[in-house]
Order: structure tokens, then sequence, then C-alpha cells
């Protein structure tokens, strides 16, 4: 977790600094004229960046800021672990892929299916941190987890406030399970739960656990299906979906809060290669942070 916060100050600093954000470099000049030759983009995943409402915004940002005339397509994708195995199976038929960027699921049994690339060539201040996975993903926002739940069904006095809580036997059944907790893996640090306490942990929780959710799914937990989603995917769903008056709260569990970190790749059968980074390049400058920070209302790589 301390990497992740040296991240974000490192990324502070980048984005305070005014030539960052204007400075067109030999390379990235390259990456617009080949972007202008594609003419599009093609995108597809849950609910990040607002979905195709997002997708119209940026694609009207972009071509503002790099003249160019780009017509992005979206269409709503499946969980990341999912698009990661579309885009492997495309990938071995030799297709292109059904989208141009990978968001937030790239972790190491996938991160070869994304391109290498040295993101300072576009953005020279970025901290080298923000690049992950040898370079096949670059990190473009952090979130905070922990448990979302259903604030009429349970008040928030009562509401599980630990993780030994969530095993207590008045939420059995009442639970909602994140299809992948592979970025958990902090709950095996001997300041937490240990190895063998996240191992047994996460058995009793499947134990507990009623069904799966993935990212996006908030009117589930609104609804009553799940009254409780753990491990949710950052603070910041619930508290966007609240300012829309749904009965949602969020906790942050005593034992540990993670800091999550949402990275993007490019797939190395991306039918457009170039408008795909220039997107990920406006979206690590302070325009597209903000962007992010409109969208997300949590924490993004510049927050304090």
């Amino acid at each position: 977790m301390n990497t992740n916060v040296r991240l974000t100050a490192a990324f502070a600093l980048f984005l305070a600094a005014p030539a960052a954000a204007q400075t067109v470099t030999p390379a990235l000049q390259q990456v617009i004229e080949g972007a202008k030759k594609e003419g599009a983009l093609t995108l597809s995943y849950g609910s990040a960046l607002d979905g195709a409402r997002g997708a119209a915004q940026l694609q009207a940002m972009v071509n503002r800021r790099f003249g160019t005339n780009l017509k992005f397509t979206f269409a709503p994708g499946p969980s990341g672990p999912e698009m990661a195995a579309r885009i492997a199976q495309e990938a071995a038929a030799g297709r292109p892929s059904s989208t141009d960027i990978f968001f937030t699921s790239m972790i190491n049994e996938n991160a070869h299916l994304f391109q290498e690339i040295d993101w300072r060539d576009y953005l020279p201040d970025l901290p080298a941190d923000a690049m992950k996975f040898g370079k096949r993903g670059v990190a473009f926002t952090t979130l905070l987890i922990g448990m979302t739940y259903n604030t009429q069904m349970i008040p928030p006095d009562k509401a599980p406030k630990s993780l030994k809580d969530l095993l207590k036997p008045e939420w059995k059944g009442k639970i909602g399970a994140r299809i992948s907790t592979t970025f958990m893996a902090y709950l095996a640090l001997p300041n937490v739960l240990g190895p063998q306490g996240a191992v047994d942990f996460f058995r009793q929780l499947g134990a507990q656990a009623d069904g799966q959710m993935r990212c996006g799914s908030s009117e589930r937990i609104s609804s009553g299906e799940f009254p409780i989603f753990f491990p949710d995917c950052g603070d910041y769903e619930a508290r966007k979906q609240q300012r829309a008056g749904a009965p949602l709260g969020h906790v942050i569990p005593q034992e540990a809060g993670g800091v999550a970190v949402w990275p993007l790749g490019i797939p190395k059968n991306s039918a457009h290669p170039n408008a795909a980074r220039l997107l990920v390049t406006f979206l690590l400058t302070r325009e597209g942070q903000d962007f992010v920070w409109e969208d997300r209302k949590s924490t993004r790589l510049n927050s304090s």
C-alpha cells in the first residue's frame, strides 16, 4: 500500500506542472497522426467512466484536445476477468480485440495480452510508478475498497464494521461477493490477517455469501437483493448513488482499508492502437483526471 501512496503523491506533482499538460512530444504527434488515419475507437467495458454517456463526452474532449475527428463506439462489456478472457480468445483466433482499451482488471496472468508502452514518451513527467506490469498497464485512478450496504435494511449503527463482523450468523445469505478478489491479497499481510488468516477468512466468506456481483451493480444492493456487497469496487460507487437518492452506505473494515489501483492497457490485437493511446494519454492529463474525478467523485491519482 505504501507504493500506492507514493504514486498518488508523485502524480500530484505531475499534474501540477503546467508544461506537462501542454507539451506535444514528437512521439505523441506521431500517435495523433496515426489516430487521424484510424478515425475510430472501439470501447467495451462495464460502468467505468459512465459507460456510453461518458464515452461520448470523452470523444468530444479528445478530439478537441488533439485536433482529431475520432468516432468512439461503445458497447457494454462483461466483467474485467471475462473481458480479458475474450481478448485472449480473439488474439488466439487472429481477430482484432473487441475493445481497444482494457479497464481495471489487469493482473500478472493476463498482462502479456497488452502492449508494452512507455507513457513518458507522450507525457515526459509521468512518474515511473504509474506504469504497471512491465509498462503494459498505466494507473489512472485509485479507489478505497470496503463494503457497501443497504441503509434501509441495515441501519448504520448495525452495519458490519469489521471483517470479523461479516462472518457473524446474522449476515449469512445476505452478502454478495465480488467476482474477482485477487486484489485483496493485502489481507494476508502480517499486520492484517496473515496468510492463513486470509485463507480462512475467504473460505468462511464464501460460506456466508449468497451469490456474486460485479462492479457497477449497485442497484442490486439498493433493491435489497444483496444487503451487503463485499469486497466492493470502491467508495465512489456508493457515494455516487447516494447523491441520486439510493439507500447505500459504505464502510472501511477496521482491520485494513485497501487502496486499489485501476490500470489501463491496450490489447496487442487492438484495431485502433493510436486512437487508444490518445484516449489513455488524455485520461492522464489534468483535464482527463478532472473528468475521472467528476465521474467518480472519489479518490483520484492527484488527491491529497
